[in-house]
Parts: structure tokens; C-alpha cells; sequence
């Protein structure tokens, strides 16, 4: 890994670390997020795993239209760093 890909992936880490946060103060049963990410190939390498605590709380959070809400975050805090993924590249899951 390059010392450019370095920084970019403490970069990334930061951005979804702060977006996780506030996931977790806004959607109730959010558990954490995970990301997979080759760097040599943004943006269609880039994967996103939403974490919910059950079932349960991955049908409410879909009932509150909270999904959009999470998706959109995600996407903005990416965008900050100029990476551009699809909505589709974001998947959620309980634990």
C-alpha cells in the first residue's frame, strides 16, 4: 500500500466512524457498520455492511424510512472524500 492509499484509507475510516456515530444516535437497534474497500479499484470496489442489532430492528428502521437516511449519510460522508458509490454497494444485516 502506497503512502497515498494510506492516508485516503485513514481518511476513509475517519468519515465512517463519525457517519456511524451518528447513525447510532438517530436509528434505534443500530448496532455498527463495516466497509470493504480496494483501494486500487474506487469506486466499484467499495462495499458497505449496515449492522443492526436483530431482525427486529432492521424491520422498524425500514417501517421509519431510516434506511434512506442512513444510505444518504454514508454516501455524503464518502462524497466528502470525493468517492462515489452506488446505493446499491451499501447492504444491511442483523448481527
Amino acid at each position: 500500500m502506497t503512502k497515498t492509499q494510506k492516508q485516503l484509507d485513514k481518511r476513509i475510516r475517519q468519515q465512517l466512524t463519525i457517519a456511524c456515530e451518528q447513525i447510532k444516535d438517530n436509528v434505534e437497534g443500530f448496532s455498527f457498520l463495516t466497509h470493504s474497500v480496494d483501494l486500487n479499484n474506487l469506486p466499484s470496489k467499495f462495499t458497505v455492511s449496515c449492522h443492526f442489532i436483530d431482525d427486529i430492528a432492521l424491520e422498524q428502521a425500514k417501517q421509519n424510512n431510516q434506511l434512506d437516511y442512513i444510505v444518504q449519510l454514508i454516501c455524503n460522508a464518502l462524497a466528502s472524500l470525493n468517492i462515489h458509490i452506488k446505493n446499491n454497494a451499501i447492504s444491511f444485516l442483523k448481527q
